[in-house]
């Protein structure tokens, strides 16, 4: 049996190792589009406070791992998903085929519209390549504004404080962590960023990012209530949300809504097409509606009822997204 996945993250590799466990005999690959080790995005944020180095937030540290369990590591991007002779085709020009397939691809960082948002120097912090880039700007002293102002957000924010920067965070929404916390909690997270010595702009939007010519800052105009403040800034990062990575999967023929709709075995509407992590939408057991819910436990979870779908334990069910 031939088992394929696409995504080298928690959801990817907890899948990859449970169906070596369960089927010794299996063929199995995992498909990753960035050149690292495998590596949880989650861990980023404390590489950039200084608490673990790079490898630190690589999921298996034992060296040879993936290979004594004959897992092959593909390092390619997926274009294509040909259901009908169970194949995928890659950005080298190569075709992998599969008995079982897992799309397991994440999500990715939303990019706001926002005039000069494209620029060398304005970064997500989604990748270890995000995060080498931002630790060469984020010295201590150095002016950084964040864009957004949610759960990870915060995350990401706390790790820049912790560099000594000069910060400053912008919120569309009139609370910290506004999908998340009320009016009173949220406030009181921007309290203890005030205290903290970050400035922080809630109803407030990035209308426009410029470059400062012949320099490597910027001025970036911030619209509120009360009128348009223009601060300066070495460094702008994004960090607006994301969304699940479905581009590649036009003309699959998979049900696809905001993620991959998936039934309680984490399976697709196609036979032998399994989803799971950011990119599968399954049942809230608390709604009852179909959701996606991107963060890492409810991703391994996926992961482990997929491999024990795909190699045959039928009676793995997931309970709902929210694990």
């Amino acid at each position: 049996m031939k088992h394929l996945i696409i995504g080298a993250g928690p959801s990817g590799i907890v899948a990859a190792e449970h169906i070596r466990k369960f089927d010794p005999s299996a063929t199995i690959t995992i498909i990753g589009d960035e050149p690292e080790a495998p590596y949880s995005r989650m861990a980023i944020p404390y590489h950039l406070i200084g608490n673990i180095e790079e490898e630190g937030t690589h999921l298996r540290h034992k060296p040879g791992h993936f290979e004594s369990l004959k897992i092959k590591l593909l390092n390619a991007r997926v274009e294509k998903i040909n259901s009908a002779n169970k194949s995928v085709q890659l950005s080298t020009g190569e075709t992998e085929s599969y008995d079982k397939l897992l799309i397991a691809s994440g999500s990715r960082p939303v990019s706001p519209p926002i005039p000069g948002i494209g620029q060398p120097g304005v970064h997500s912090c989604w990748t270890l390549e995000d995060a080498r880039a931002i630790a060469a700007l984020a010295k201590p002293g150095a002016k950084v504004i964040q864009i957004g102002a949610g759960f990870i957000a915060c995350i990401i924010l706390e790790a820049l404080a912790r560099r000594d920067v000069e910060l400053t965070v912008v919120e569309m929404e009139d609370r910290m962590v506004p999908r998340m916390m009320d009016s009173v909690a949220g406030n009181m997270i921007k309290d203890w960023c005030v205290h903290k010595k970050i400035d922080v702009f809630t109803n407030g939007q990035v209308s426009e990012i410029k470059k400062v010519e012949d320099d490597h800052s910027f001025k970036v105009s911030v619209k509120t209530p009360n009128g348009i403040t223009e601060l300066d800034a070495d460094l702008v990062i994004t960090a607006t949300g994301v969304r699940p990575c479905v581009d590649f999967l036009s003309d699959s023929g998979l049900t696809i809504d905001d993620g991959i709709i998936v039934n309680k075995n984490m399976q697709t509407n196609i036979a032998d097409i399994y989803a799971a992590g950011d990119v599968a939408q399954g049942k809230d057991f608390c709604t009852g509606e179909y959701a996606v819910q991107a963060i890492q436990p409810t991703a391994a979870e996926h992961g482990l009822i997929a491999a024990q779908n795909m190699v045959g334990f039928k009676s793995a069910e997931c309970g709902g997204t929210l694990i």
